[in-house]
């Protein structure tokens, strides 16, 4: 993802964001037909111009995206608790359950053909 990211970043036009003495690759510019750092700044805007097909399903996913975000604010950093939780800690649970569940699945094969 890094990698992609490096080498989209010499086509980007926009005037990157900043924020805390980061410098994002994208703008905070108010662009219609992409998203931007203002998306995360505001998500009805977001909502408003970007989101296609979730428009209907609001009720739900605005419940689950706000109460992560809430979540994260509540432990107090929520920069540190992003990256431990939705970088770290999350990929990691998947990954560590996916080669779980495919040794079972191995085992379980072994088995059957005894």
């Amino acid at each position: 993802m890094v990698g992609i990211n490096e080498i989209i970043r010499p086509k980007i036009k926009e005037i990157p964001y900043n924020h805390l003495g980061v410098t994002a690759i994208n703008s905070a510019n108010k662009l219609t037909h992409k998203c931007t750092w203002i998306c995360h700044n505001n998500t009805k805007y977001c909502k408003a111009n970007h989101v296609k097909f979730l428009k209907s399903h609001f009720y739900i996913t605005d419940k689950l995206y706000f109460g992560v975000i809430n979540l994260l604010g509540s432990t107090g950093n929520y920069g540190l608790a992003n990256i431990v939780f939705l970088v770290v800690l999350i990929p990691i649970s998947i990954w560590y359950f996916l080669s779980q569940s495919l040794n079972m699945y191995i085992k379980i094969k072994k088995i059957k053909n005894k």
